[in-house]
């Protein structure tokens, strides 16, 4: 990447692999946790039904699963390999099998749109099906499930907060204009992002690229008036800063 430096907003406790690999492709990442991931009370427990009269759990990121398991371990509530589990991506995939749950379902793409044409999801009047995911964020999984005549149960199990920066951090990095690309990987990211910012600061991302890793977030982008938008898959994301940073090189040949 020859020094391109990637502006890195994923919460500081899940941003050391992506740090690491853009170290690796000769890039620089610089942190700025746009958002905090902290577990919500257990009270979601007390309604969680016997998990052996549940026919399918859809898992809405990462998150949802540690903090999900987390809290069945220290309840020694044991997961029946009867459910049916579906993950919205890839990395979600692979948060389930590391504890050991096995996936059965994942969409081709990672957002709840496709996740919602898998077959899995289409006759499920009566079903009882698990939703587990962040307080707050998109509704659409629940309301088309629910529209089509599932049981559904939410389990919020994380909620997403403001960091608590200092201000001088966030104002050197747009005062002394010390990135390249801002890398957004959740809407609440580009949201809080704005928050931290002052208005001259927040002039100073709009002009920046932006790295985003679906359609729907290079429209949360936009309308906040960022004016060049890369959108990416999650598992892409290197290779589209390997794109971008040579593509800019091009032009300066020019």
């Amino acid at each position: 990447m020859n020094g391109l430096r990637v502006l890195n907003t994923r919460p500081l406790n899940q941003s050391t692999a992506l740090d690491r690999a853009i170290c690796a492709a000769g890039g620089i990442s610089i942190n700025l946790p746009a958002l905090t991931i902290s577990a919500t009370a257990l009270d979601w427990l007390s309604r969680m039904p016997e998990l052996t009269t549940v026919s399918q759990a859809v898992f809405v990121s990462a998150n949802a699963v540690n903090y999900y398991f987390y809290a069945l371990k220290q309840a020694n509530i044991p997961w029946p390999a009867s459910v049916s589990v579906i993950a919205v991506g890839n990395a979600t995939a692979a948060a389930l099998s590391k504890q050991g749950i096995q996936v059965h379902h994942v969409p081709f793409i990672a957002d709840s749109e496709h996740l919602l044409e898998l077959d899995a999801l289409q006759n499920i009047q009566h079903q009882t099906i698990l939703l587990i995911k962040g307080l707050g964020g998109r509704s659409v999984i629940a309301e088309v499930l629910q529209s089509r005549g599932a049981c559904l149960i939410p389990m919020d199990v994380y909620y997403r907060g403001l960091p608590d920066i200092k201000q001088e951090y966030i104002n050197s990095v747009w005062q002394d204009d010390s990135v390249d690309i801002i890398l957004f990987t959740s809407q609440q990211a580009i949201i809080n992002l704005f928050a931290l910012f002052s208005e001259e600061g927040r002039s100073w991302i709009r002009r920046k690229p932006c790295l985003v890793i679906s359609a729907r977030l290079a429209e949360a982008a936009s309308l906040l008036g960022i004016k060049t938008i890369i959108i990416s898959q999650h598992d892409k994301i290197l290779d589209a800063l390997r794109h971008y940073n040579q593509g800019v090189m091009h032009d300066n040949k020019k």
